[in-house]
Protein backbone atom coordinates (compact mmCIF):
# COMPACT_ATOMS: atom_id res chain seq x y z
CA UNK A 1 0.00 0.00 0.00
CA UNK A 2 2.91 2.41 0.78
CA UNK A 3 4.29 1.73 -2.30
CA UNK A 4 1.17 2.87 -4.15
CA UNK A 5 1.20 6.14 -2.08
CA UNK A 6 4.99 6.69 -2.91
CA UNK A 7 3.95 6.18 -6.74
CA UNK A 8 1.34 8.38 -6.45
CA UNK A 9 2.76 11.03 -5.14
CA UNK A 10 5.73 11.47 -7.31
CA UNK A 11 3.56 11.53 -10.14
CA UNK A 12 1.30 14.71 -8.41
CA UNK A 13 4.79 16.09 -7.88
CA UNK A 14 5.39 14.90 -11.63
CA UNK A 15 2.14 16.61 -13.32
CA UNK A 16 2.43 20.05 -10.48
CA UNK A 17 6.09 20.22 -11.98
CA UNK A 18 4.56 20.16 -15.69
CA UNK A 19 1.85 22.09 -14.57
CA UNK A 20 4.06 24.98 -13.72
CA UNK A 21 6.12 25.11 -16.32
CA UNK A 22 3.39 25.03 -18.56
CA UNK A 23 2.22 28.24 -16.90
CA UNK A 24 5.13 29.61 -16.73
CA UNK A 25 5.67 29.54 -21.03
CA UNK A 26 2.82 30.43 -22.30
CA UNK A 27 1.58 33.21 -19.76
CA UNK A 28 -0.69 35.44 -21.44
CA UNK A 29 1.60 38.50 -20.21
CA UNK A 30 4.91 37.06 -20.48
CA UNK A 31 5.58 33.56 -22.21
CA UNK A 32 6.35 34.79 -25.21
CA UNK A 33 9.72 36.62 -24.31
CA UNK A 34 10.31 33.65 -22.03
CA UNK A 35 9.78 31.24 -24.84
CA UNK A 36 12.13 33.40 -26.96
CA UNK A 37 14.45 33.00 -24.34
CA UNK A 38 14.55 29.49 -23.94
CA UNK A 39 14.69 29.16 -27.99
CA UNK A 40 17.99 31.76 -27.82
CA UNK A 41 19.57 29.61 -25.72
CA UNK A 42 19.29 26.18 -27.06
CA UNK A 43 20.77 27.98 -30.06
CA UNK A 44 23.60 29.15 -28.34
CA UNK A 45 24.31 25.69 -26.71
CA UNK A 46 24.03 24.17 -30.23
CA UNK A 47 26.29 26.43 -31.40
CA UNK A 48 29.01 25.81 -28.69
CA UNK A 49 28.68 22.16 -29.10
CA UNK A 50 29.38 22.73 -32.90
CA UNK A 51 32.09 24.48 -32.33
CA UNK A 52 33.59 22.17 -30.07
CA UNK A 53 32.87 19.46 -32.41
CA UNK A 54 34.87 21.01 -35.10
CA UNK A 55 37.74 21.69 -32.13
CA UNK A 56 37.99 18.14 -31.53
CA UNK A 57 37.61 17.16 -35.25
CA UNK A 58 40.54 19.55 -35.86
CA UNK A 59 42.74 18.36 -33.55
CA UNK A 60 42.13 14.80 -33.96
CA UNK A 61 43.29 15.70 -37.66
CA UNK A 62 46.61 17.10 -36.69
CA UNK A 63 47.03 14.46 -34.05
CA UNK A 64 46.90 11.83 -36.98
CA UNK A 65 48.93 14.22 -39.58
CA UNK A 66 51.64 13.61 -36.57
CA UNK A 67 51.43 10.04 -36.31
CA UNK A 68 52.04 9.85 -39.76
CA UNK A 69 54.94 12.28 -39.87
CA UNK A 70 56.74 10.11 -37.19
CA UNK A 71 56.35 7.11 -39.32
CA UNK A 72 57.73 8.94 -42.19
CA UNK A 73 60.53 9.87 -40.05
CA UNK A 74 61.40 6.45 -38.69
CA UNK A 75 61.84 5.05 -42.49
CA UNK A 76 65.00 4.58 -43.95
CA UNK A 77 67.29 7.29 -45.09
CA UNK A 78 66.96 6.70 -48.71
CA UNK A 79 63.12 6.53 -48.04
CA UNK A 80 62.82 10.25 -47.35
CA UNK A 81 66.32 11.60 -48.50
CA UNK A 82 65.92 15.42 -47.55
CA UNK A 83 68.24 18.04 -49.47
CA UNK A 84 70.59 20.03 -47.36
CA UNK A 85 69.43 23.10 -48.60
CA UNK A 86 65.97 22.02 -46.37
CA UNK A 87 67.70 20.35 -43.40
CA UNK A 88 69.42 23.71 -42.88
CA UNK A 89 66.51 26.18 -42.97
CA UNK A 90 64.73 23.03 -40.19
CA UNK A 91 68.08 23.64 -37.98
CA UNK A 92 68.13 27.35 -38.19
CA UNK A 93 64.54 27.27 -37.56
CA UNK A 94 64.36 25.06 -34.43
CA UNK A 95 67.90 27.29 -33.43
CA UNK A 96 65.39 30.37 -33.45
CA UNK A 97 63.48 28.21 -30.60
CA UNK A 98 66.46 27.39 -28.26
CA UNK A 99 67.92 30.68 -28.14
CA UNK A 100 67.50 34.43 -28.62
CA UNK A 101 71.15 34.24 -30.34
CA UNK A 102 70.35 32.14 -33.10
CA UNK A 103 72.11 34.61 -35.86
CA UNK A 104 75.19 34.04 -34.01
CA UNK A 105 75.90 30.51 -34.28
CA UNK A 106 76.65 29.45 -38.16
CA UNK A 107 75.39 26.25 -39.89
CA UNK A 108 76.22 24.03 -42.53
CA UNK A 109 75.13 20.90 -43.37
CA UNK A 110 76.48 18.17 -46.01
CA UNK A 111 74.72 15.13 -46.49
CA UNK A 112 72.89 15.52 -43.35
CA UNK A 113 75.41 16.28 -41.17
CA UNK A 114 75.25 19.64 -39.13
CA UNK A 115 78.19 21.84 -38.01
CA UNK A 116 77.76 24.32 -35.68
CA UNK A 117 79.80 27.29 -35.24
CA UNK A 118 79.59 30.29 -33.09
CA UNK A 119 79.54 31.06 -29.64
CA UNK A 120 76.31 30.28 -26.73
CA UNK A 121 75.99 30.45 -23.27
CA UNK A 122 77.15 27.81 -21.47
CA UNK A 123 74.19 26.58 -19.63
CA UNK A 124 72.37 26.12 -23.68
CA UNK A 125 75.91 24.72 -25.22
CA UNK A 126 74.79 20.38 -24.51
CA UNK A 127 70.79 21.01 -24.65
CA UNK A 128 71.18 22.83 -28.11
CA UNK A 129 73.20 19.87 -29.74
CA UNK A 130 70.90 17.14 -28.67
CA UNK A 131 68.01 19.20 -29.96
CA UNK A 132 69.58 19.81 -33.50
CA UNK A 133 70.38 16.16 -33.69
CA UNK A 134 66.67 15.74 -32.85
CA UNK A 135 65.56 17.76 -35.71
CA UNK A 136 64.04 14.85 -38.74
CA UNK A 137 66.85 14.24 -41.57
CA UNK A 138 70.05 15.77 -39.07
CA UNK A 139 72.30 12.44 -39.44
CA UNK A 140 74.67 13.98 -36.95
CA UNK A 141 76.19 16.97 -35.58
CA UNK A 142 79.86 18.16 -35.76
CA UNK A 143 79.68 20.62 -32.44
CA UNK A 144 82.23 23.62 -32.77
CA UNK A 145 80.87 25.59 -30.90
CA UNK A 146 82.31 27.59 -28.14
CA UNK A 147 80.65 29.12 -24.86
CA UNK A 148 80.63 32.63 -24.45
CA UNK A 149 82.94 32.51 -21.79
CA UNK A 150 85.48 30.93 -23.76
CA UNK A 151 84.46 33.03 -26.75
CA UNK A 152 85.45 36.36 -24.81
CA UNK A 153 89.15 35.32 -23.99
CA UNK A 154 89.57 34.26 -27.63
CA UNK A 155 88.98 37.52 -28.38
Amino acid sequence: MELQNRSAAVWLIAGAGIGAAAMYFWDPNRGRVRRAMLQDQAASLARKGEHEARKRTEDLLNRSKGIVAKADAGLPIEANAVSDDIVVERVRSHLGHLTRHAHDIQTEVNEGVVTLRGAVAPDKHRRLVNDVLAVPSVRGVRDLLVTAKEAACAS
